[in-house]
């Protein structure tokens, strides 16, 4: 067995992650609540491993334990951390988005309704960018259920001592070696189908090199990747936002941050992407995450919260 205790920059609720993946669903997480614990498959390098984060403390004294049954190096250890402090953006320091929410009348609620709440970004950048291709599109839950079945299909089956079955999330390599044809019947339409597919041929020939993104500015991000097939500004700004955690990206032409914008600034109808960028300049350099929290406001609707919650 292995494990650590990371040390996590307040505030952060669990809580309200739990709530988020109420109407977010992560086919890969096994979520026990009353224990505050997540299991999840996590690659170390090529190997996928089991582990458990059990969120300890409370929002203002928060620390994530994690442990696993698996025999790691000092190296795989160090790598097993780093995902998991860059997936649950353990060092991200909200009190200046607070600040800058806190001017805006309309968006100073929000800071207190849902503190401590922080993005759940991806482990890498091949599964962001394939999880964000299944999401166009389509709602939230048929979205987690395309992701489940490509993971039953291409992934790696686990089990933890428990017998409780884990599915990692397929390689580059495992979905570069499927075909349309494999996806079709569960449901992935033909373009979608092709999209993934032609992406991670592309990781696998080294047409696209994912870790090179780290170094690039975001126009330079969209510059390299719109040109593939099937990946619009949307999808990449969803790449940015999920998967690199980037804190000023501004997704204008989705659906769900129309819906809120209209929610939270009282709107008689829809804003369109002109009236999304123009309320959005307000929110730099924190776009992403003043994002994340009128998402958040949707999310609270949906789930009949109580508006004290």
């Amino acid at each position: 067995m292995d494990g650590s205790i990371i040390a996590v920059k307040p505030p952060y609720s669990f809580e309200r992650l739990l709530k988020r993946l109420e109407t977010h669903p992560d086919p890969q997480m096994q979520v026990e609540a009353e224990a505050r614990m997540i299991r999840r498959v996590f690659r170390v390098g090529q190997r996928p491993v089991v582990a458990a984060l059990h969120f300890t403390g409370d929002v203002e004294q928060p620390a994530i334990t994690w442990r696993t049954d698996a025999a790691l190096t000092a190296s795989e250890k160090m790598a097993l951390e780093a995902t998991i402090r860059h997936m649950f953006s353990v060092d991200v320091d909200l009190e200046p988005l607070y600040r800058h929410m806190r001017q805006d009348d309309v968006l100073r609620p929000l800071t207190e309704r849902f503190r401590g709440l922080r993005f759940l970004l991806d482990a890498d950048l091949f599964q962001s960018m394939v999880r964000t291709i299944i999401g166009q599109q389509v709602n939230l839950p048929f979205a987690a259920a395309l992701t489940r079945r490509l993971l039953e299909l291409a992934g790696e089956k686990l089990q933890d001592d428990q017998g409780r079955t884990y599915f990692a999330f397929p390689t580059a390599e495992a979905v570069a070696r499927l075909e349309p044809a494999e996806l079709r019947p569960l449901q992935f339409s033909q373009r979608k189908a092709e999209y993934i597919i032609d992406f991670a041929r592309a990781v696998v020939d080294g047409r696209v090199d994912l870790d090179s993104l780290w170094r690039m500015e975001d126009e330079e991000i969209f510059a390299y990747l719109t040109p593939l097939r099937g990946i619009g500004r949307w999808t990449v700004e969803c790449l940015m936002m999920f998967g690199m955690g980037r804190p000023d990206l501004l997704p204008a032409a989705d659906i769900g941050l129309r819906n809120g914008i209209q929610l939270v600034y009282s709107l008689p109808g829809k804003p369109d992407e002109q009236e999304i960028r123009r309320i959005g300049e307000s929110w730099a350099p924190w776009r992403s995450y003043v994002s994340l929290y009128v998402w958040e406001a949707v999310g609270a609707v949906k789930r009949k919260e109580d508006q004290n919650a």
